[in-house]
């Protein structure tokens, strides 16, 4: 995979103090954003966020020690971005779960910063390789904004001559200090399907991570928050284009069988998803787009 020169890149695209470009492992090209609020990292690897901590905050998102920064592979933690399928292929169990988003070189169409706020604008769009696996012409825009806040959108094109149907998540993997002493609220009262038990049930009170869970959540609001009891802290998300938030944490058995999982790594993340699956899987026409979209922040408790 070739990737681009960095010189250029930092030439172009970067700001002193503001936006700079690094050759990170196995020479992935990376994009650090950083304003007074804080500082993110981004692999054009993927469209792949690989860090985001706000000044004063120990870091938000949880990267696998483990992860495999090698091309054709998906990094482990961060924020991956899932598309045209989440989870398993719908048709074909052979084909990568989440979709071949995450495991393509973006191209960086521009950055931007004023006082407040630095802006990536990233993009993909169907080639000679994703037709092989997924035979629609598209294209994706995906925007990281960091202010006060982390921003960020995904826009998905439908730029064929037929209808296409997609589903799609950011798959946040969000650091905690014991998932122990952590619960997820905002999810009191939502209906559930459990992907563990094949179960459909309705959420009482905050969510306590006890063991492995897998559920696809229909909130009454487009709002979550992670309660960390041993950071201090509540990590708030809101999003939109979707009514699905997933959650998941594989815990003990399943994570020593994940090859890029540390065996005692599930203790210090849960994944909160905003995700267009099963009923809320999207049918694009031609021309027409679709954007999904969060918003995360940290404060203390």
């Amino acid at each position: 995979m070739n990737y681009p020169d960095i010189q250029i890149l930092n030439q172009r695209f970067g700001a002193p103090g503001r936006i700079a470009f690094r050759a990170g492992e196995a020479g992935l090209p990376i994009v650090s954003l950083i304003n007074t609020h804080g500082a993110c990292e981004v692999s054009l690897y993927g469209g792949h966020l690989l860090a985001y901590r706000p000044v004063g905050h120990s870091p938000v998102i949880f990267l696998s020690q483990k992860s495999e920064f090698e091309p054709g592979k998906p990094i482990r933690g961060g924020i991956p971005v899932c598309w045209p399928w989440f989870g398993p292929h719908p048709a074909d169990p052979k084909k990568d779960k989440h979709g071949f988003a995450r495991v393509m070189q973006w191209e960086l169409d521009g950055t931007e910063y004023n006082g407040t706020s630095t802006v990536l604008r990233l993009s993909l769009r169907d080639s000679e390789l994703s037709r092989q696996i997924w035979d629609h012409a598209f294209e994706l825009k995906l925007t990281v904004t960091l202010d006060q806040y982390l921003h960020l959108s995904l826009t998905a094109e439908n730029c064929d001559t037929k209808a296409f149907e997609m589903s799609q998540a950011f798959h946040p993997y969000f650091q905690v200090g014991d998932i122990a002493q952590t619960s997820v609220v905002g999810l009191d009262k939502a209906f559930y399907a459990d992907r563990v038990t094949k179960e459909t049930a309705l959420q009482e009170g905050p969510l306590y991570i006890q063991g492995q869970v897998d559920r696809i959540y229909v909130p009454e609001k487009n709002e979550a928050a992670i309660r960390d009891g041993k950071l201090k802290r509540a990590i708030l998300l809101t999003y939109s284009g979707t009514r699905n938030l997933v959650v998941w944490n594989p815990w003990s058995e399943v994570c020593r069988a994940i090859p890029d999982l540390g065996d005692e790594e599930y203790l210090k993340f849960v994944c909160v998803e905003p995700a267009n699956v099963k009923d809320t899987a999207i049918e694009l026409e031609p021309g027409a787009r679709h954007m999904l979209s969060m918003t995360i922040q940290s404060q203390l408790i």
